[in-house]
């Protein structure tokens, strides 16, 4: 029985195949999971532009309810002013007090005077108030605006990531050091 001697050179060339092939594989898998890590980053970017836009439109919904409920108290509020001054007016001509002379005129001038100012208040803050509702829809909707932004940066980013292109970058780099191990060095 002969023993052939182990030829170390080629044992080594063995496993720098198996290493380049193994390399191979995982090149490719890293950039898959690089690409699919991406997508769904846009995906999720997307998905937060579509409830940013969502909450935009509520929110715009919203100011016009507020403008609504406002105008709903400005006419409850001023039919209350008109009904208690009719009340004072006819309360006075019940009384026999004479109208718009002397203390009956300051009356009326006074309570006019505090409707137009009450008018003027709640006109104030119904336009605040919508507003600020209408702008939190308008930042609502910019921040969408740049998610989405982000979800095509993403998206292209994904497009880039190749495979391919990772693959054979770790194929030549392995063929490189395996022509180097059996002397093939370049």
């Amino acid at each position: 029985m002969t023993t052939t001697p182990i030829d170390w050179n080629q044992i080594g060339g063995i496993f720098s195949i198996g290493s380049t092939i193994n390399n191979f594989i995982a090149a490719g898998a890293k950039a898959e999971t690089e690409r699919y890590k991406l997508k769904s980053q846009g995906l999720n970017y997307q998905h937060q532009q579509d409830m940013a836009k969502i909450n935009a439109k509520m929110l715009n919904m919203q100011a016009r309810q507020v403008a609504m409920a406002y105008d709903r108290q400005f006419m409850t509020k001023t039919m209350a002013q008109s009904i208690k001054t009719s009340r004072a007016r006819t309360s006075f001509a019940a009384r026999g007090i004479q109208m718009g002379v002397g203390s009956t005129a300051d009356v009326f001038i006074t309570d006019a005077v505090m409707k137009e100012i009450d008018k003027l208040t709640m006109n104030s803050n119904k336009v605040r108030a919508v507003e600020q509702m209408r702008t939190r829809g308008v930042q609502a909707d910019i921040r969408g605006d740049m998610l989405g932004v982000s979800a095509s940066n993403m998206f292209a980013s994904a497009s880039t990531v190749s495979p391919i292109l990772n693959m054979t970058s770790t194929l030549l780099t392995g063929a490189a050091d395996f022509a180097k191990n059996e002397g093939y060095g370049f």
